[in-house]
């Protein structure tokens, strides 16, 4: 496995909190998604899910580069690093590779032949180079024919559960020994006993419930201190969590209405990247929150955990 982080907590120094969005892109993604960052190359890859388009932002230039492929694809789910170059991302429901120099796609996996409704939504890689990512009824009404699954590295197919509505956000805890997945249907969040070994997750609880009002539970990320964050659709924040006790310890704001998912980047894993969406808002939606859709960023004190790259 690559592991590049450059941090070291002897030299170098840790900034103040500035909660202050930064509008990197402001692209109006209809639903920017999956920021992942890439520790090695230094850049964020994210994704447009309906317009199947896979962005990759380098912040020491500000560039964001685009591959729309939707002339292949009609959604994009999410998307990770290869370990092996270019990434992994998830066309409808597939799971593929892309070249990033050439352009070529090739398909590694494809689940729920069955169900041609569905499509993937958010996924993420453990740290032996394995690919978690959940499905979803493309435009969901309740039913809960989604499923979260496991690609290994010799590109072997595995269903860890089924009965999801909105399979979303996901991560792990600093040891890897918990599991975090949030149905976007549910108010709960839940955690699972993790098999690092064998790629299993056990034992279902609760681990957040949210409070009505506050948003839909989407994307997240796990911070090294063992603290989820949350993004919350149609609530414009970004939430931090105690998962030990469920309580909420601070919330913050964005200029985009449906926060869609965050993750940590930059050189020392500090800077919190956040998707928003701009899909199905009014014109006082745009009023209040004018950068939906955006690449946002705010600066922490916090460091982040990696995101490990697929190993296949």
């Amino acid at each position: 496995m690559k592991f590049c982080v450059s941090f070291n907590p002897k030299t170098d120094t840790i900034q103040d909190m500035n909660t202050t969005p930064e509008i990197l892109v402001d692209q109006k993604a209809l639903t920017g998604e999956g920021p992942a960052w890439d520790v090695c190359a230094r850049v964020l890859y994210w994704v447009d899910i309906p317009n199947a388009t896979i962005f990759v932002y380098d912040p020491r230039s500000g560039e964001n580069k685009v591959y729309d492929l939707s002339a292949q694809f009609t959604s994009i789910g999410t998307v990770a690093p290869r370990e092996s170059g270019g990434v992994i991302f998830t066309p409808e429901r597939k799971i593929a590779a892309l070249d990033l120099e050439s352009g070529v796609v090739t398909i590694l996996a494809e689940v729920e032949p069955e169900l041609p409704g569905n499509r993937f939504n958010d996924g993420k890689c453990d740290p032996y180079g394995r690919f978690v990512g959940g499905t979803m009824k493309s435009n969901s009404d309740g039913e809960a024919c989604g499923a979260l699954y496991i690609l290994d590295t010799d590109l072997s197919l595995r269903k860890l559960r089924d009965g999801l509505v909105i399979s979303n956000g996901l991560g792990w805890s600093p040891d890897y020994r918990l599991f975090y997945l949030a149905d976007s249907a549910s108010r709960d969040v839940w955690v699972y006993d993790y098999d690092l070994e064998r790629g299993e997750i056990a034992n279902q609880r609760v681990v957040i419930t949210l409070p009505d009002g506050l948003g839909v539970a989407d994307g997240m990320t796990v911070d090294c201190d063992g603290y989820i964050w949350l993004a919350l659709w149609d609530g414009a924040c970004i939430t931090r969590w105690n998962p030990k006790t469920g309580q909420m310890l601070a919330k913050y704001d964005f200029p985009a209405k449906r926060t869609s998912c965050c993750a940590f980047g930059g050189d020392q894993l500090r800077d919190l990247y956040v998707t928003s969406a701009a899909v199905g808002l009014t014109d006082e939606d745009w009023q209040v929150y004018p950068h939906n859709g955006a690449l946002m960023r705010i600066r922490t004190p916090y460091q982040g955990m990696p995101a490990f790259a697929f190993g296949g």
